[in-house]
């Protein structure tokens, strides 16, 4: 009778180069390089300092986005498991999230492609596929917070060797090389942004500006950008360039300021004329709108009066072109809305929200920082707060990062400085369960700065109203419990329901901790 035979178990080796890792041999792990690779005339992939623990049997991911056809036919690259691993993260669960609140020809397309093409573009991908991955179980880390697990440490891995790749080629002609350039500089700052490293994303930033300065973009008046680089491309440095404006970065690449202050912006609107291309439309004058709006909110009251008569007419002139748009909006919005499929009304009523978000922040920019608002702009916060509290209720799953930035900006521009104190509660319950970050807007630190610009208006209210004997306003009181903490009281209402909400009126440090480490907050 025969016996059978079985190989002797032997435990499987998590070292070795990445070159004989991908070919599934035994690696003789010599320095430097390996002799395996030398000996049969193959280029040694060199060695891993990180490797990622083993995966756990879980259930398939649903694929909301199709695998391009390409991947089927592998890479010209060594590939290792760990990459393939992070690789497909990035496939199946970053781009959906990513995409955010708009179809993204960036994300759905051009990253996909890249990534299969250009060794730079897969390991920046890579990188946040890890990133991605390592948050979905801990979250997104508030700015300073350290996170250093294996999944951080193989990610700055794949960063270097993205960066390694592309300074060899940076004496090519390649005429593609400032878009490969680009791409991965896109991916390194929303790696950054998922770190909570603002600092560093916003240098990526003013890189990446600084390039697309060079290539003299223009805008034309029919929306396209005149650019030997994809438009999706400039269109997202475009929107980062205006949220990092509150961070201090400026505005380095003026295509869209030079639409709106020097061109015609009445001939940029008559291409609105359907719903499908109304972001296109608004596109240039957010892009102007916020960063004014920045401006205005880091100078001091004395520095306001100095210039308001130009402010003020730079303000009047964005209400005027906002107001118009939003009218036109709303007309196509009363033809059209009905026939649109989910995720175009979705679009709409997210461009419609941003734009009344500006208009509000406009409105609000130029008042004293040494009072609350004037009431006459309390229905806009109310109005501003109703939106967007409508939207979030559209969304079932939420991701946790996206580079457009709708929601969180509405909210702090609906509570900041609001003499209505429900309103400001409502918003900051409603940033506490959006639990996710809209680019440099992270959901949590929003709540923390509105929380503690409350804390500090009510500790003088509550010293005040010793002092003077003030009345408070409703819902609202003072109480002190043991040990001399001082608490305030406060109530609003949604619908027939009550809701009340404390608040220490004590100092808390978790927020300066967070934001001491951005250096432009």
């Amino acid at each position: 009778m025969l016996s059978t035979r079985r190989k002797a178990y032997a435990k499987r080796s998590r070292t070795g180069c990445r070159t004989c890792r991908a070919r599934h041999v035994k690696c003789d792990e010599s320095p430097g390089a390996c002799q395996n690779c030398i000996s049969t005339g193959r280029t040694c992939g060199g060695y891993e300092v990180h490797r990622l623990p083993r995966g756990r049997a879980s259930k398939k991911i649903p694929i909301e986005y199709s695998i391009l056809p390409r991947i089927a036919h592998g890479l010209c690259w060594v590939v290792t498991s760990d990459e393939s691993r992070c690789l497909s993260f990035f496939q199946h669960r970053s781009i959906p999230g990513l995409v955010g609140f708009y179809d993204s020809p960036l994300w759905q397309h051009l990253v996909l492609q890249m990534s299969y093409s250009e060794p730079a573009v897969y390991h920046a991908v890579v990188a946040l596929g890890a990133i991605n991955h390592a948050q979905e179980k801990t979250g997104i880390p508030r700015p300073g917070q350290p996170r250093q697990n294996i999944w951080y440490q193989f990610a700055l891995e794949q960063s270097a060797r993205s960066i390694t790749l592309l300074n060899k080629r940076r004496m090519s002609q390649d005429p593609k090389l400032q878009e490969v350039i680009l791409v991965c500089c896109l991916l390194y700052i929303t790696c950054e942004l998922l770190r909570g490293h603002y600092d560093n994303a916003c240098a990526h930033i003013f890189g990446g500006l600084q390039i697309l300065k060079e290539l003299n973009i223009r805008r034309r008046i029919s929306g396209v950008c005149v650019s030997p680089v994809e438009q999706c491309v400039v269109e997202t440095f475009l929107h980062l360039q205006m949220q990092s404006a509150f961070f201090g970065t400026g505005a380095p690449l003026t295509v869209d300021r030079d639409l709106v202050y020097e061109q015609s912006y009445e001939e940029y609107l008559l291409i609105f004329r359907s719903l499908e291309n109304s972001r296109l439309a608004s596109n240039p004058l957010l892009h102007t709108a916020f960063p004014f709006v920045s401006y205005c909110m880091r100078r001091s009251d004395a520095d306001i009066m100095a210039e308001y008569g130009t402010l003020q007419q730079t303000q009047l002139q964005l209400l005027s072109y906002l107001t118009r748009f939003l009218r036109l909006l709303k007309l196509l919005s009363d033809e059209s809305y009905r026939s649109l499929n989910d995720k175009e009304q979705l679009e709409v009523d997210m461009t419609n929200l941003l734009c009344v978000t500006a208009v509000h922040a406009l409105k609000t920019c130029l008042c004293s920082k040494s009072s609350p608002l004037p009431q006459d702009l309390v229905l806009g916060s109310r109005t501003l707060l109703s939106l967007a509290e409508a939207a979030t209720s559209k969304f079932q799953a939420r991701p946790t990062i996206m580079l457009d930035s709708t929601i969180v900006p509405a909210l702090f521009f609906a509570a900041f400085r609001c003499p209505d104190y429900g309103v400001r509660w409502r918003a900051i319950d409603l940033l506490r369960s959006w639990e996710h970050s809209e680019g440099f807007l992270n959901a949590a630190v929003v709540a923390d700065v509105l929380e503690q610009n409350l804390r500090i208006e009510l500790n003088h209210l509550r010293e005040t109203k010793v002092s003077t004997c003030r009345l408070l306003p409703p819902r609202l009181s003072f109480v002190t419990k043991r040990h001399g903490q001082s608490f305030a009281r406060m109530s609003y209402m949604v619908g027939e329901t009550e809701i009340t909400r404390w608040l220490n009126l004590g100092t808390t440090s978790f927020l300066y901790a967070s934001l001491g480490t951005v250096q432009s907050s």
